[in-house]
């Protein structure tokens, strides 16, 4: 019997001793030397003193922690006393653990991209969770982490990319907001809008820097190559329908406009149509004066002269009539022919003295036989001029008129040989 109690008794020593060793040796890396903020949580998978730690929405249980793994962060404590698979294990919020090596002494510690463990090289996901405080005790404090509904003032970030955003999805891709380092305070309002934040190549992209393109009120503004007091602004008329404005595939210079509100159909608007300028006139109707071109054959050059005056407009002949007094209805075109009778003198009546600027061209044509006298009416010409055909020399005969809105001038006659 007493044989019997005896072997129980060792192999309960021995039991004991090798849960001891068990316990001790899981534990041993690790060791807790003070625990301010604490709580209990049941590990989802064995956990050991020292394991940093976060909670899963989906079963509240704790899991190790990893900076890597967008499903695994953000850290919310450290293990203080761990335990297999579904054992309550004690996470450590606010407090100080011992058993690392070689610490940077006074340098912060974050999660680390290797699942349970604390770095002091900042990875992409950059979660401070301590400091060491000596080369092998971290102060932690996972409270911001913890309980952050009160957080309203974030801090000061440092550094060239203090913001790092992984993303949907967890991998070696990240996007960083990068900030230049400041000369003076400076602030970056963010619109209290929903949309995309309008990118630029230039890292120095802001009003004033040279060869900068900003937004201003209801305009975009470009500072040019030079960084001083004068900019080109881009600015539109409130719209009262949605407007689209189209830059052509090409390389040139826009065509500019003192009036405001140059579109067709506007009131005094001078705008370009196809093959054409278009002139909607100092009213807004259905009606405009479009100078096009024919389609040239070669280079052609129109040279306006340094003078003022009214353009004169080329239209087809109208033909005169014979007779002993013929007259030219002015106004019907610019431009007459008559083929007098055979030896009939002819007085040639203007039907009115036209506008100031007005020209008129007659041509006359002549046979071999005619002996007339061409004779104008005193009353809107200057003077009473006179022409003689017959002269076997010449075939045509052309005179020009200018008016000045009395009378009709005489500025030209040519003979034309045949």
């Amino acid at each position: 019997m007493r044989k019997n109690i005896g072997q129980k008794f060792m192999a309960a020593l021995l039991l004991l001793v090798a849960l001891v060793f068990v316990t001790t040796d899981a534990f041993a890396a690790y060791s807790v030397k003070q625990a301010v903020l604490r709580f209990s949580a049941v590990a989802a998978e064995t956990l050991a003193t020292g394991n940093v730690v976060m909670l899963k929405d989906a079963d509240g249980k704790a899991y190790k922690a990893d900076a890597n793994d967008a499903a695994l962060r953000p850290a919310i404590g450290i293990v203080g006393k761990g335990g297999a698979t579904g054992a309550t294990v004690e996470i450590i919020v606010v407090g100080s653990l011992s058993g690392w090596t070689a610490l940077s002494e006074g340098a912060p510690g974050y999660l680390s991209e290797t699942a349970g463990a604390v770095t002091q090289s900042s990875p992409s996901y950059s979660q401070q969770v301590g400091q060491a405080i000596s080369a092998t005790t971290y102060l932690v404090n996972f409270q911001n982490y913890f309980d952050s509904s009160s957080l309203t003032v974030l801090g000061t970030l440092s550094g060239a990319t203090p913001l790092v955003f992984e993303g949907a999805t967890a991998d070696e891709y990240e996007t960083s907001i990068a900030v230049t380092d400041p000369t003076a305070d400076r602030t970056v309002t963010l619109a209290d809008a929903s949309g995309t934040v309008m990118l630029s190549t230039l890292s120095t992209n802001a009003p004033d820097a040279a060869n900068s393109v900003t937004g201003a009120s209801n305009a975009l503004v470009f500072e040019g190559a030079t960084a001083d007091a004068y900019e080109t602004s881009l600015t539109v008329i409130d719209p009262t329908a949605d407007r689209t404005i189209t830059l052509p595939n090409a390389t040139g210079t826009v065509v500019l406009s003192t009036l405001s509100t140059n579109v067709r159909d506007a009131a005094n608007a001078v705008t370009l149509v196809s093959n054409g300028i278009e002139f909607e006139g100092a009213t807004a109707d259905a009606y405009e004066t479009t100078v096009t071109v024919v389609d040239p054959t070669a280079d052609r050059s129109i040279t306006f002269p340094d003078r003022t005056g009214q353009v004169q407009l080329a239209s087809a002949c109208s033909v005169v009539t014979p007779s002993a007094t013929p007259t030219l209805t002015v106004g019907l075109s610019n431009c007459y022919t008559l083929t007098p009778n055979d030896n009939e003198a002819e007085t040639i009546t203007f039907s009115g003295a036209g506008t100031a600027g007005d020209v008129l061209t007659i041509i006359f044509t002549a046979t071999t036989t005619n002996t007339e006298v061409i004779t104008f009416q005193a009353t809107l010409v200057s003077s009473t001029g006179t022409l003689t055909i017959g002269n076997t020399a010449a075939r045509y005969y052309v005179i020009r008129f200018i008016s000045d809105g009395s009378h009709w001038y005489e500025v030209c006659r040519t003979a034309v040989q045949t």
